[in-house]
């Protein structure tokens, strides 16, 4: 199971980078190259190992491939979904856990494509040109605060 991921989510996105650099590279105006990762990058879980590390690895080679190929035009950054609901998997999500993150997400909804596609269209077009190398969390502001404030707003405290 640890090799099929890290197949599908770190070497499928190393091997699309490594095809499309050349042409990027040729093209005097560069390009943008646009990762998709995921908040299980940048903390931990009771599960999800080998997800998790996989696309870390995405967020290290985001960054990379910005340093490495920016002297060429060539900007890289990434995207980091919250918890995306869509008609396809919201039967999928148990109530429970639509709750847990439903707590903790600052705006009153949850994700849905739309906001990945705009943080993605901002990244393709030249009004970020000067933005590189960055991974974005486009989340609902999830992961902008410590575990507990979902608790604290439960008993209308501030800190403990």
């Amino acid at each position: 199971m640890w090799d099929a991921i890290f197949e599908s989510d770190i070497r499928g996105t190393f091997y699309a980078t490594k095809c499309v650099l050349p042409y990027m590279e040729k093209n005097e105006n560069g390009g943008s190259i646009i990762n998709i990762g995921s908040m299980a990058s940048c903390s931990g879980d009771l599960g999800s190992t080998a997800y998790a590390c996989a696309k870390a690895g995405v967020d290290m080679l985001t960054k990379y491939t910005a340093l490495q190929y920016g002297k060429q035009n060539v900007r890289c950054n990434c995207v980091r979904p919250g918890l995306i609901v869509t008609p396809e998997n919201e039967a999928h999500v148990p109530q429970a856990l639509k709750d847990i993150f439903l707590s903790n997400i600052m705006v009153n909804r949850y994700g849905c494509p739309e906001d990945i596609g705009h943080m993605c269209v901002y990244f393709a077009s030249e009004e970020s040109q000067y933005v590189t190398g960055q991974v974005i969390n486009v989340d609902g502001g999830m992961n902008s605060h410590v575990s507990t404030v979902a608790q604290f707003k439960e008993l209308n405290s501030r800190t403990w």
